[in-house]
């Protein structure tokens, strides 16, 4: 850093408060370490850096006692300046913000640069001595381009500007900002800061920054000191060829494992024990995975979810309403395939898993049960999580004692792929085989399988990991079934019916623009392409005649649009990769982060696609909630809920619901296979 000399050191104050660490994970607790916040100063000397104070408290005990977290960051301050040479004290905005710490600064007569948030209120050192929110000063004023390097030799261009001074006790500051990436407005990439010091504005701008780049520094420095994850796989795991990407998915598929073989004999005993088979279900969040049982039952409605069990009331209000659309569309109104009601539980109770038995037990006992438990920990995002141990990965557990109490004949498990290779509690098998010696002591012979949504029609590669069990009472041995076991073999791939794409998924829809916000508007074509199109046909069967619903968009700020503009189709976020320098660390960027989808393909897997910042094929915005939900493979009939009461907006909450939810028309394949056991 230039400003920085032999008789200058900088200490850098720095938490982890808002840490992802300590997160709360809904549905299931807090993260690891949430009770305590640790608050470090950092040492600067050149490019090395090393803590010279640190203290620990019980989150939220310092609420009670006024000033009492500014008391203690003053403590720690005052003992790291014993060790230190005329030390410049730079602190992030949960510290600049607070008046009392910048009073604590000046009645120390310490340099400091501090960041602020662009909503605090500050005085203008002016006759009038006017106040108001300092990022109300941001506008009409000169920005000029400066680049600013970090102590690592990261360089940083931005467009900055010096603002006003400021009053702060007892003297006054500098007020300035600057612009990550040279984009106007307030946003993630804007850095307002105050500093007491008379220097030059890349100065000002690279002291500033140090506060992100410490908290950089750390999560780097604890990523690669987490151990690497070896895991001998000993079972059911070990028969699993992943599937990590599109580009190994394509060379597999080509190189025939997804070729068909002879279809294993089916006995008809799960189809003979009773005309409607009924279904429990878990962790049913939106109810793709049960929607796809009930789609799956064919004309005589072989399948009845006789319980929904899902923990978020919003999701269990778009669980309610697409119930209640279901049996309207199939007239089944006297005689419902459907729960009764589904009310918004934690299956971790006691109480809840005593209904649920209640529940079968009069419905004529739980033939299938089927979930998909929450998967944070098993993501390839959450790599330093993967263990049974880890909060999120205890509803597997939860899932394991339904079917221990239940006993159903059958049961169906969804989880993303990282499961197979999420070391279990003892550390030495995978989470997958810690769950087969359970499963297999309770009588149940168990079939692991990586499906891709594309293989069944569904317009979008996501492939997942399915675990079907089948109790020994059925009588059918894991020698019975061929390479496929008790799952329907493809029908589009590779010598098949060739795979959807983009272009005959979504072309019908309206061409709208960025934030488009009308939740209900006319079809562009009523009839466009439907009779050749058996994917439209189905989205589009049920559905409100020449209307469509939900064809809104998220709201993009001008330099987002601007960016997909150069973005080609199959292109991402490395076609702009110049333009992201609000990006904190753009070479660890996700590869389809800013991905344009491409017509005449298959979409790459539908996450959260709003945070992906997927862009449409040919028009320059966002997908939109319809056009996301038609590549999950949900029919247009089918809505999502906002709202705990199905009020209109939540847009945020429906965009969620899709990233979490399994494909229906996956489970529909399987269903259909399945009654036939």
């Amino acid at each position: 850093m230039s400003f920085q000399t032999k008789t200058n050191e900088i200490l850098l104050l720095e938490d982890n408060a808002t840490s992802a660490e300590r997160r709360s994970l809904p549905g299931v607790g807090t993260g690891e370490g949430a009770a305590t916040v640790t608050v470090r100063v950092h040492r600067l000397n050149g490019d090395r850096h090393s803590v010279v104070a640190r203290a620990t408290y019980e989150a939220g005990s310092m609420r009670s006692k006024t000033g009492a977290r500014i008391e203690l960051v003053g403590q720690l301050l005052r003992r790291a300046i014993a060790r230190s040479v005329k030390p410049i004290i730079v602190a992030g905005t949960s510290y600049g913000s607070a008046a009392s710490f910048l009073a604590l600064l000046c009645d120390d007569s310490l340099p400091f640069v501090v960041q602020i948030r662009p909503s605090t209120q500050v005085t203008l050192a002016a006759k009038e001595r006017p106040v108001m929110p300092a990022s109300k000063a941001l506008s009409r004023v000169e920005w000029r381009q400066v680049t600013a390097t970090m102590p690592d030799g990261t360089r940083m261009a931005c467009t900055a500007a010096k603002l006003a001074k400021v009053e702060v006790p007892g003297r006054t500051a500098q007020l300035f900002a600057a612009q990550i990436g040279g984009i106007d407005g307030v946003h993630r990439g804007t850095i307002v800061g105050l500093s007491s010091l008379d220097v030059g504005l890349t100065n000002l701008v690279e002291l500033a920054a140090h506060s992100k780049w410490i908290r950089r520094e750390i999560r780097n420095q604890k990523r690669a000191s987490a151990p690497c994850i070896s895991v001998e796989r000993f079972g059911i795991a070990s028969m699993i060829t992943a599937r990590a990407n599109i580009a190994l998915a394509r060379r597999q598929d080509e190189q025939g494992q997804t070729g068909c073989a002879a279809e294993p004999a089916r006995r008809g005993i799960l189809q003979d024990t009773a005309a409607v088979l009924n279904v429990v279900e878990l962790f049913s969040g939106a109810g793709g995975m049960g929607l796809g049982f009930l789609l799956g039952g064919g004309s005589r409605k072989r399948y009845r979810i006789v319980f929904s069990g899902e923990a978020n009331p919003i999701f269990a209000q778009t669980l309610r309403a697409n119930h209640q659309k279901y049996e309207r569309l199939v007239g089944r109104i006297s005689d419902a395939r459907t729960p009764a009601e589904v009310k918004s539980v934690d299956l971790r109770e006691k109480g809840v898993l005593e209904n649920a038995l209640a529940v079968a037990k009069e419905s004529g006992g739980a033939h299938f049960l089927i979930g998909g438990p929450p998967c944070q920990g098993f993501s390839i995002a959450n790599r330093n999580s993967w263990s049974l141990d880890n909060p999120n990965n205890e509803l597997v557990n939860v899932f394991i004692r339904y079917i221990l109490k239940l006993r159903p004949l059958g049961f169906l498990m969804e989880n993303v792929q990282g499961i197979l290779w999420t070391p279990g509690a003892n550390g030495t098998v995978s989470v997958v085989d810690a769950i087969e010696r359970r499963l297999k002591a309770a009588g149940y012979v168990l079939f692991p399988k990586l499906l891709d949504a594309v293989w069944y029609g569904v317009p979008q590669h996501r492939t997942r990991f399915f675990l079907m069990g089948l109790h020994r009472d059925l009588g059918y041995a894991v020698d019975d079934f061929g390479e496929w076991g008790p799952f329907p073999q493809p029908t589009h791939g590779p010598q098949k019916r060739p795979f959807v794409t983009v272009r005959q998924a979504i072309s019908d829809l309206p061409r709208i623009g960025n934030g488009h916000s009308s939740e209900e508007m006319r079809y562009s074509d009523e009839s466009n392409g439907t009779r050749d199109n058996d994917f439209l046909r189905y989205v589009r069967g049920g559905a409100a005649e020449e209307i469509i619903f939900d064809h809104v968009t998220s709201k993009h700020a001008d330099y987002v649009i601007d960016r997909y503009r150069k973005i080609p189709a199959g292109g991402n976020w490395e076609d702009i990769r110049e333009e992201l320098s609000n990006y904190a660390e753009v070479t660890r960027t996700h590869s389809n982060i800013y991905r344009r989808l491409r017509w005449d393909e298959p979409s790459i897997t539908i996450g959260h696609y709003r945070k992906s910042m997927l862009v449409h094929p040919s028009q320059h915005r966002g997908l939109s909630l319809r056009e996301a939900a038609r590549l999950q493979s949900f029919p247009d009939w089918f809505r999502f809920a906002g709202t705990s009461d199905g009020a209109a907006g939540g847009l945020v909450h429906k965009q969620q619901q899709l990233a979490n939810a399994v494909c229906p028309l996956v489970t529909k394949a399987i269903a259909e296979f399945v009654q036939g056991l």
